[in-house]
């Protein structure tokens, strides 16, 4: 109940403030200097700068017209068109201003469909916000404006503890409360009609739940929240509000929170803290209804449902943003890919809004009626006659005249302020009369001889682009050594070379494109080998006889595998081995010699062993400077002469052994850039001569990808693992268990290569 007794006092506050300051008297208008479109990711704006703070009064969609939002502005005067890119057309069909009242203005904003819309009113300017309905996602998308905003703001945790709902009188408001102010990005889905807001930073710590919003009027039904995304890259929080169609809301951002209010499809005050308005204007009469023959009946201006006129956003006294270079320099990559009408730009209907409802009326009447209200004399063909039966409903005057004048095959001219109506034939013999003479006048006319050195481009591609649009007294010339173009030509046309000459010949972007060739080596080797040999005697000689007649002397010998250059191992004092398994290379050996006093036994025991390790790792980094769409090449290393024999004949070939890289880049519109690559890591192996011409080896990749501005990616990896075990070994003895390992030595041989080659690409501003 409290809840809805307060907005009750603020709305009874506001109404009395607003009837102090109204009678004071109107103020000064304030000047609309500019009313232009600014196109965005997830939003359209349409932004109007003035002299001071601009006083909305009403902000809705009509009821008879869904798709046309209504800006009712107080105090306000403009003298400027707005300006719609061709790129928005399919969006935005069109923009009207028309006057309301003496200080009053009212804007229609007619769109393909209807969207959520806030109103952001700030010194100097007046933002509406249109957020377009996204469709077929396929990643998440981070508005540029948001993005400078997240890169300036450093990076904190925000705590989301709870949501409230309020149900005032006029809106709905549900307020998160947040431990600090949070950067949010604001988007809409369709089916159901959804309005998301994310807060970046932000950890919801209150349990994710749903909240109805039980009030008829609001164009909310729930709303959400829940934790979209964790720590990594960065806490989203989303909320969710399921619309019943979409409307206005406001957001008010607060160090304790953000504030979300929806309004009814009525629009409604929020608050008042701006100059008051002018009283509102009176309705235009209706004429009354006339017979069939009689004068039509016709609505000139259509008002909307009469609501009391209150404020609806308030201008809130902030400082003008300063545009991050960042988002100015993505501003003006996309501006650069966006269509450019040269000549023939496509009509718009301007007229003042009217209402037609006619049965059986004559032609003439119809558009003598329409000609008295746009202020223009008429002259009519002898051959105009026809009926008109419409029904009309907040259309263009003008468009209702193309409508009437097409349904009953005629056609107009306007001339200053004369209307002629005339049969769509007469009229077209006539345009083709006129076409005719003025091709005789451009025939027959001056020929102008003018020079135009171009800065960027070449003289002669830009000629080959442009020989179509040369007419036949026409003739261009090319200068290449000062790279100008002399064109002849009549003054229409050269005016059109000219503009199609500022449009080509502009300066093309660069790119600078850096390569990581990372090359990383690890070996490791471990030998381990034992040689071994014996020698027994037994005869009179040495004093110990075996005491037989047979045998009466024994000579063993395991010292038969002598030491010389084709064996391998070390040495010993008996001159050889019997078991000879040294390890295959080792740089570390040890040997035993064993005997009795008489030394008519001996033992020789050599112990040999290796290991090794290493780690090595070469980084290569090319680096080139290209144009846009240009290839760039950089070759760096040696190039091996290659001699072959045919018909007595020595010829003589270099092959590359280098690093060589070669990229064609390509600047899209939204700055990330497209890349063909081609890069080599080419070494000569001297190692292994082959009729004394060394090997290559080779290391090449060879792709296409997309990167964004100083991003890093990787487009080809190798990894190679080499593991190797050698043993030798003596037959069955080496199964022998404990003294095998006397029988046999081991040797193993480990080795990893991997290669990585990154590319980071960087427009160059």
């Amino acid at each position: 109940m409290k809840k809805r007794i307060l907005p009750a006092v603020i709305t009874g506050l506001c109404v009395l403030l607003f009837s102090v300051v109204h009678a004071q008297g109107p103020g000064p208008a304030v000047n609309i200097s500019k009313i232009q479109v600014q196109p965005g990711t997830l939003a359209t704006k349409l932004v109007m700068e003035t002299d001071g703070l601009l006083y909305v009064q009403r902000a809705y969609y009509l009821a008879e017209s869904p798709q046309t939002l209504v800006l009712d502005i107080a105090d306000a005067q403009t003298a400027s068109a707005p300006i719609v890119p061709s790129s928005e057309a399919a969006f935005i069909r069109d923009i009207q201003v028309q006057k309301s009242g003496t200080q009053d203005l009212r804007l229609l904003i007619r769109l393909s469909e209807r969207v959520p819309a806030r109103v952001i009113a700030e010194t100097g300017r007046t933002v509406v916000e249109l957020n377009r309905i996204q469709r077929a996602q396929g990643s998440y998308l981070i508005d540029a404006a948001t993005q400078s905003e997240l890169d300036r703001k450093a990076k904190s945790e925000i705590l989301l503890n709870k949501l409230d709902t309020t149900v005032g009188a006029e809106s709905v408001s549900v307020k998160a409360n947040l431990t600090g102010p949070a950067v949010t990005q604001v988007f809409a889905l369709e089916n159901p009609p959804r309005l998301v807001v994310d807060l970046f930073d932000t950890v919801l710590t209150a349990k994710s739940d749903a909240w109805p919003i039980n009030d008829p009027r609001s164009t909310v039904q729930r709303v959400r929240v829940a934790q979209f995304q964790g720590a990594a890259p960065r806490p989203i929080t989303r909320m969710v509000f399921d619309l019943k169609e979409a409307g206005l809301y406001a957001m008010d951002s607060r160090t304790d929170g953000l504030v979300v209010s929806f309004y009814p499809a009525a629009a409604v005050a929020v608050s008042v803290v701006q100059p008051a308005p002018p009283p509102a204007p009176a309705p235009v009469p209706t004429p009354t209804k006339s017979e069939p023959t009689a004068a039509p009946k016709i609505e000139p201006k259509a008002e909307a449902k009469t609501i009391t006129p209150e404020p609806l956003f308030a201008p809130r006294k902030v400082a003008a943003p300063t545009q991050d270079p960042k988002a100015a320099a993505a501003q003006d990559q996309q501006g650069k890919f966006k269509p450019k009408t040269i000549s023939g730009e496509e009509e718009k209907y301007s007229g003042d809004i009217i209402s037609l409802k006619l049965k059986d009326s004559d032609l003439r009447d119809v558009i003598l009626y329409l000609a008295e209200f746009a202020g223009l004399n008429v002259v009519f063909d002898p051959d105009v006659r026809g009926t008109v039966t419409v029904n009309l409903q907040l259309v263009p005057w003008d468009q209702v005249l193309d409508i009437i004048l097409k349904q009953n095959k005629m056609g107009k001219t306007i001339e200053g302020n004369i209307l002629r109506i005339a049969p769509v034939s007469v009229l077209t013999r006539e345009e083709e009369d006129q076409r005719r003479l003025t091709e005789s006048k451009e025939l027959a006319g001056p020929v102008m001889v003018k020079t135009i050195t171009l800065s960027y481009s070449k003289a002669k591609d830009v000629a080959a682009l442009l020989r179509s649009k040369i007419s036949t007294r026409g003739e261009m010339i090319v200068d290449d050594r000062t790279n100008t173009l002399i064109v002849s030509e009549v003054r229409d046309k050269l005016d059109l070379l000219e503009k199609l000459i500022t449009v080509v010949d502009t300066p093309t972007p660069q790119v600078s494109i850096e390569a990581r060739v990372v090359e990383a080596t690890t070996t490791f080797v471990r030998n381990l080998g034992i040689q071994w040999g014996f020698k027994g005697i037994a005869d009179p000689f040495h004093g110990n006889p075996t005491s037989l007649q047979f045998p009466n002397s024994v000579l063993v010998n395991g010292a038969v595998i002598p030491q010389g250059e084709v064996t391998k191992g070390i040495g010993g004092p008996l001159g050889g081995y019997a078991v000879n398994l040294p390890a295959p290379a080792f740089s570390t050996a040890l040997g035993f010699s064993f005997a009795n006093v008489l030394d008519t036994f001996r033992v020789d025991v050599a112990l040999s062993a290796l290991e090794t390790s290493g780690d090595g790792k070469i980084i290569s980094r090319p680096s080139v400077v290209t144009q846009n769409n240009q290839q760039a090449e950089i070759i760096q290393g040696r190039q091996i002469p290659v001699q072959t024999v045919a018909n007595f004949t020595v010829t003589t070939r270099y092959v590359n052994a280098a690093l060589e890289l070669r990229a064609t880049p390509q600047i899209t519109a939204e700055g990330t850039i497209i890349m063909t690559i081609e890069i080599q890591n080419n070494a000569a192996d001297f190692a292994n001569l082959v009729n004394g011409i060394p090997p290559i080896t080779m290391q090449s990749a060879k792709t296409t990808v997309m990167v964004p501005d100083g991003g890093t990616t990787v487009i080809g990896g190798i990894y190679r693992t080499e593991d190797s075990v050698t043993r030798e070994r003596v037959p069955f003895l080496h199964q022998i268990p404990i003294l095998g390992s006397l029988f046999k030595n081991f040797a193993r041989t480990k080795q990893s290569r991997e290669l990585l080659i990154f590319i980071t690409p960087r427009i160059i501003k």
